[in-house]
Order: structure tokens, then sequence, then C-alpha cells
């Protein structure tokens, strides 16, 4: 039941950001809550992701072949996707100093 309740307060934001998505193992119930969660969300609010990880390299996190496919549809199909792989890291800049 809290599961259900989560998953609503999440998608009722305006605006939701999820920070270093793969970052951390997952087990498969979190995988298929992210994936109804971005489901409900999509093309209704707006969501950005972060990630170290590329496209290519979800479906090893996610440890599922098919739903990655199908999340990654749903989360590109109406979206910006920033690839900021060239881009000099600011942490470096800031410890100079």
């Amino acid at each position: 039941m809290w599961k259900i309740k989560a998953i609503n307060v999440f998608t009722a934001y305006d605006c939701l950001l999820i920070d270093e998505i793969g970052y951390v193992e997952v087990e498969p119930v979190q995988v298929g809550l992210f994936f109804s969660l971005m489901h409900k969300r999509h093309k209704k609010k707006t969501t950005m992701i972060t990630s170290n990880l590329g496209f290519e390299q979800w479906s090893s996190f996610l440890k599922n072949d098919h739903l990655t496919v199908a999340l990654i549809d749903r989360l590109t199909e109406n979206s910006h996707v920033i690839n900021m792989k060239k881009c000099a890291s600011l942490r470096t800049k800031l410890d100079q100093e």
C-alpha cells in the first residue's frame, strides 16, 4: 500500500528531478516501481534525470532488457537529451581555488 502512495506523491509533482540514476544497485521491485512512476508521468509532467551512464549501460543496472527499452523509449519520446560527456568537470576547477 505504501508503494502506491509513494508513486502517487511523486507522480503529482510538476517537476521531478532524479539525480545520479544508476549510481546504486537496485532490486527488481524498485525497477518496477520506477517504471510505473515514469509511465504515470509520461507526457504529463516534467522529469529531469541525471546519470553518468549512457543509455546503452542502463540495462546493466536495471537488469531487465525489455523494461529498459520501454523506459528509455518513454523518457526520450518528448525530451531533450543533453550529453555532457565531453564537458569539463566543475569539481576540478573548484578544488583548485
